[in-house]
């Protein structure tokens, strides 16, 4: 008699310590991305603060590997996570300045995932743009993107910045739409940054 009035109150636990159960894998798996992430901001960081002591500083290929692995492992926690790949994509892009050779431009396929997790942030396509420029693609990708970033985030500092550089570096093998964007972006970058776009002006006079 006990027995078959406790079998209910057991059925009614189930889908509590199921939920349960989810709810502690869940905390784990955020704080095992985390931790990878934490360790490869904190490369970034250091290579930035080593970059501002002395220009000549390159980063060591063994760091360079840590960091990658870190991130990649933060990924495989939480793959649909476009943070992440914006973070590997840096981590690869101070690995290409260092001269460390990033196999078959892995650098541009992991911003192509970032964009594609998270399509409306302007930040994404505006640093996407400068990566293709720094491989010498001046396409109609790196004319889509400096669009879409100028589109989806008209007054971000970066994004004015980005475009304001490629205005006057690219002038004459844009097309006239996207020339048009850029100039435009560089008046806007005048009235919130006249310094910075004065130092712009001062690069190509």
């Amino acid at each position: 008699m006990k027995s078959s009035l406790f079998r209910p109150r057991g059925l009614l636990m189930l889908p509590i310590a199921l939920g349960l159960c989810l709810v502690i894998y869940q905390a784990l798996t955020l704080l095992r991305s985390e931790v990878g992430r934490y360790q490869t901001e904190l490369f970034l960081d250091h290579w930035q603060q080593e970059t501002e002591a002395s220009n000549s500083f390159v980063v060591e290929t063994s760091e360079l590997d840590i960091a990658i692995n870190g991130v990649e492992s933060a990924i495989r926690q939480m793959p649909d996570n476009p943070a992440l790949y914006v973070l590997k994509a840096r981590v690869l892009e101070r690995g290409r300045l260092s001269g460390i050779d990033i196999e078959n431009n892995s650098e541009l396929e992991i911003w192509q995932k970032a964009i594609a997790l998270r399509p409306a942030w302007p930040y994404s396509w505006s640093d996407y743009a400068h990566a293709r420029s720094q491989y010498s693609l001046i396409d109609s990708e790196f004319e889509e993107a400096l669009l879409r970033a100028s589109q989806l985030g008209p007054w971000e500092s970066r994004v004015l910045e980005n475009g304001a550089l490629f205005s006057f570096h690219y002038r004459g093998w844009l097309s006239d739409q996207l020339q048009a964007e850029l100039d435009n972006s560089y008046q806007k970058l005048v009235k919130i940054h006249p310094h910075t776009a004065q130092r712009i002006v001062r690069q190509y006079q």
